[in-house]
């Protein structure tokens, strides 16, 4: 299991059977979600291309409503729901990505949504969780505050509705991964960041029925590599946690995950970047794409941007990548003052 600046984890982790997910639930999720989400566009990179040496082509859910890929998962969740589950309400926990998309849909669909916090989650977030009427609490951290939303979902009666470890929100994230495969058939490579493993799993599974062969590359920093470690392992291990800029890729695992078995399965390949690779990949963005990343959006650019570092002197690469890639961009949820920060000095 992960520890957080010295502290345990607050559950036991216990890895539970994968869930039995077929193309024809992400297929239903996309049919559910249609009325309520963008589909973004899949755009060639000619400079990230030359970087990478082949094809690749950027899934620009930077450019969903709400400015992530978080209200696919959301809006089919909630709509999966039971009207008197929806009445009584839901809650989630969340460092502040899930808890946008989710409030979001909440509101849409008329659904009291119930938000708890670490107290330093990003101000803008937390001014858009209130706009979109959710009720919010806050904790001195994302593990109390997940402790809390789970006794309180038990307690009231309320839905818990995870970031990534239920099958409903893996099929909704798997819809990235059907329109991605309809937009470029022979797409040979994913790469895409990875938290806890839902959106990466159900686009795996997506694009995967189309093209079997498919390379899943999962990005993850460094300093959280939780997934990534256990998949190297391929067990559930302890392993160091620190902070990361890339806060929506450092998830802690919760009990019961049915995302572990699920990357073991579809996910060949994890890379891990450095804090300095997130941060210089976001700058990159804004130069070449006049893109406005937040660090988990920009991870994968990180991954492939190293592609073009650790080239020999013939241009040969020592993890050769198969084209044409697709890389998912999942959001761009940052303040102004906390990106120059960020990006100054690259």
């Amino acid at each position: 299991m992960a520890k957080a600046d010295a502290r345990e984890q607050p559950f036991c982790v216990r890895v539970a059977e994968a869930p039995s997910i077929v193309p024809a639930d992400i297929r239903a999720a996309a049919d559910r979600i249609r009325p309520y989400v963008r589909r973004t566009p899949l755009e060639y990179s000619s400079a990230l291309s030359q970087h990478a040496g082949v094809d690749v082509y950027l899934k620009m859910e930077c450019w969903q409503l709400t400015g992530s890929f978080k209200p696919r998962i959301s809006f089919n969740k909630l709509l999966t729901l039971t009207p008197d589950a929806r009445a009584r309400g839901v809650i989630a926990s969340t460092a502040g990505g899930h808890g946008l998309g989710l409030s979001h849909a909440a509101r849409t669909l008329g659904v009291t949504a119930h938000i708890y916090l670490p107290r330093n989650a990003d101000d803008g977030k937390v001014m858009a969780m209130r706009r979109n009427g959710a009720m919010l609490t806050f904790f001195e951290s994302v593990e109390e505050a997940r402790g809390a939303a789970l006794t309180e979902a038990a307690r009231s009666r309320l839905i818990f509705i995870s970031a990534y470890n239920d099958a409903d929100i893996i099929a909704g994230g798997g819809t990235v991964g059907l329109e991605i495969v309809e937009d470029l058939p022979d797409v040979a490579t994913l790469v895409t960041g990875i938290g806890g493993g839902g959106l990466i799993s159900g686009c795996a599974i997506a694009i995967g029925a189309e093209r079997p062969r498919l390379d899943v590359r999962g990005v993850q920093p460094e300093n959280s590599a939780v997934l990534a470690r256990w998949v190297e392992a391929g067990k559930p291990v302890d392993v160091a946690w620190e902070p990361s800029i890339a806060d929506g890729l450092g998830a802690l695992i919760e009990a019961d995950s049915i995302t572990f078995p699920l990357v073991q399965r579809h996910a060949g390949r994890m890379e891990l970047v450095s804090e300095d690779e997130i941060r210089g990949a976001m700058a990159w963005a804004l130069e070449q794409h006049q893109l406005v990343l937040e660090p988990s959006g920009a991870a994968p650019i990180a991954a492939l941007l190293r592609q073009s570092a650790d080239a020999g002197p013939g241009g040969e690469h020592p993890r050769p990548i198969a084209g044409p890639v697709a890389v998912i961009l999942t959001g761009r949820n940052i303040g102004r003052a906390r990106f120059e920060e960020l990006i100054r000095g690259f």
